[in-house]
């Protein structure tokens, strides 16, 4: 029945209808063969009584020498095998056998059936003949008070034959049945089953996502699961679109996180990776679903974590990558029902941060430390010497108030800039001219002492209007032309040469204010953090007489301004001096 099973229902169905014909014309069969032997032995017996006593007849009317004359006389038109037996059981004539050959027949049971009640009749092996015959016996009374029995048979090769026509004539019958059955039945299978394979196709297209209806069905059955499946169908496609609905908005949720999601199965291959993961472990593509870990994290030691997390650990730790500048990244692993779940945060701006805060302190106090000690040694100096040369305790009260000064106006700055930082300016913006703000500032940079052989160059457009603080951003741009004037006289000293170039464009809805110069320019190294806290364009602390009380602070300030104004600053490379640029939004 394994086979069977592997059938489709309909190929099941027409096999059990087939068996069943089959089961029963077998049946029929067998019980038919039965009661067409019994007939046909019954209307063998008939016959051959018939014939019997139309041969008594004859045996009594003309005796035993006339009766052996007539016998030979009608052998050809006889049915079956003619015996004559006397009642010591001698045969006297047989139409088939020399009787002299043939053993007594006394003992036959038709013969003693015969005897005793006037007839017999059996079914039984034949020893003269080897075969099994149907035989019927009767006892006719001839002269002389004497009497004689007469028997006819039949072989059953003879009745087989008759058996086998009718039987062959059943079975051709029983092929056209079981034909026209068999056609029949696929053709009641066939359309029995076309409802439901008109609803089998509509459940196809459902489970490919098309929109499609279960058919009317004429059958109230039938029609009441057809209703019953268009209402499951409509719930299913409901909750399918639900899902698919909370499944996109988890995957924008998920892909918005400001963190890596790694989601690995427990065969530790990839099955979701976010962009942010991808970027984090620095992946030029993202990795397709189904590749194994091992080849997604950079260190084997994220691969440890996988494996301790599988077997329900859980453990966050941080990852130094080799990349430029360096990138710190913290994992946190845990056991998920399907595998694991890796998160991954971005801490190289928190190590970058904490760093900048490590050196703005140091900073901050090796700048304070130098005004701090010039006042120390002032008011020691001043303590000590009792008797002074003449101005000389002038000399050293100036310098105090020098150093003070400059340390107020180093806290003044952190103070400005800080607040910058930390919160959105309240004074409102105000209505202003670019060109005139920066024609300003280019004569108040002719009139620095160090401008003397700079050549100050200026491209204005006849009006630049904007809505800024005008102060600020005076004091932005004038911080970025005063750098030029200085670094430029560094450079060439009190001879010509020097240049420093302001201009004002056009750049998208801003104004591109260029501010450049041909000094000595900004190192490769120094120009990342140029915009950082106590940061130079030199590169070293160490300031030459040029850049005598100057603390790093001025571009970060330019730059905070800038940025808090809706536009920014930018530094760009220069083979020959330094280039900046001031977006400033156009009015």
């Amino acid at each position: 029945m394994g086979g069977i099973a592997m059938f489709s229902l309909k190929k099941k169905i027409l096999f059990l209808v087939s068996l069943v014909v089959f089961a029963a014309f077998g049946t029929s069969w067998l019980l038919l063969h039965g009661v067409v032997r019994n007939g046909i032995i019954k209307q063998g017996a008939l016959e051959l009584s018939r014939q019997t006593e139309l041969l008594s007849l004859s045996l009594a009317r003309e005796g035993v020498p006339g009766f052996l004359r007539d016998l030979e006389r009608w052998r050809g038109a006889l049915h079956g095998r003619v015996t004559l037996i006397d009642t010591s059981g001698a045969v006297l004539a047989d139409t088939e056998r020399n009787p002299s050959a043939m053993d007594n027949h006394l003992s036959r049971p038709e013969v003693q059936e015969a005897l005793s009640s006037g007839e017999g009749e059996a079914v039984r092996y034949s020893r003269t003949t080897n075969t099994y015959s149907l035989y019927f016996a009767r006892r006719v009374p001839v002269e002389g008070g004497r009497a004689a029995v007469i028997r006819s048979s039949y072989t059953l090769d003879y009745l087989s034959s008759l058996t086998r026509e009718i039987r062959n004539r059943f079975l051709l019958n029983l092929l056209f049945a079981v034909v026209l059955v068999l056609g029949f039945g696929a053709w009641f299978v066939r359309i029995f089953f076309r409802p439901l394979e008109r609803m089998v196709t509509s459940a196809g297209r459902i489970a490919q996502g098309e929109e499609a209806r279960f058919p009317l069905m004429a059958e109230p059955e039938l029609q009441r699961l057809s209703s019953a499946l268009d209402g499951m169908s409509a719930q299913l496609r409901g909750a399918l679109s639900e899902l698919r609905t909370e499944r996109e908005d988890l995957s924008r949720i998920v892909t918005a996180l400001p963190v890596g999601v790694l989601l690995i199965d427990e065969e530790r291959k990839v099955r979701y990776v976010n962009e942010m993961a991808s970027a984090l472990l620095s992946l030029k593509t993202p990795p397709e679903e189904g590749t194994p870990v091992e080849r997604v994290l950079p260190s084997g030691d994220m691969y440890a974590m996988v494996l301790s997390a599988l077997q329900g650990g859980e453990e966050s730790r941080v990852f130094g990558l080799p990349e430029p500048g360096g990138r710190y990244v913290r994992i946190t692993s845990g056991k998920t029902a399907t595998g694991v779940l890796l998160v991954l945060s971005d801490l190289t701006e928190e190590r970058r941060i904490e760093q900048s805060r490590r050196e703005f302190i140091a900073d901050a106090g090796h700048e304070l430390q130098t005004p701090l000690t010039t006042i120390r040694a002032a008011a020691e100096y001043l303590l000590e010497t009792p008797e002074k040369e003449e101005g000389e305790e002038e000399k050293y009260l100036s310098t105090i108030i020098a150093q003070q000064e400059r340390m107020s106006r180093l806290v003044d700055d952190l103070l400005l800039l800080s607040r910058m930082e930390s919160e959105v300016p309240v004074r409102d913006a105000e209505d202003a001219d670019l060109t005139v703000i920066l024609g300003k500032i280019a004569d108040e940079s002719r009139a620095h002492p160090f401008a003397e052989f700079i050549d100050i160059r200026e491209e204005f457009p006849p009006e630049a209007p904007v809505r800024v603080r005008a102060d600020d951003i005076s004091r932005a741009l004038l911080n970025l032309s005063e750098n030029a004037v200085k670094y430029v006289r560094e450079k060439f000293g009190p001879n010509p040469g020097g240049m420093v170039s302001l201009s004002i464009g056009e750049k998208g809805g801003s104004w591109s204010v260029m501010v450049c110069d041909n000094g000595p320019g900004i190192t490769e190294d120094a120009a990342p953090v140029i915009f950082d806290r106590f940061r130079r364009g030199d590169g070293h602390r160490a300031r030459g007489e040029w850049g005598k009380g100057g603390y790093g602070l001025g571009l970060a300030i330019a730059k905070r301004i800038l940025v808090n104004t809706g536009g920014d600053l930018l530094f760009h490379p220069s083979e020959n001096g330094a280039v900046f640029e001031a977006l400033i939004p156009r009015k």
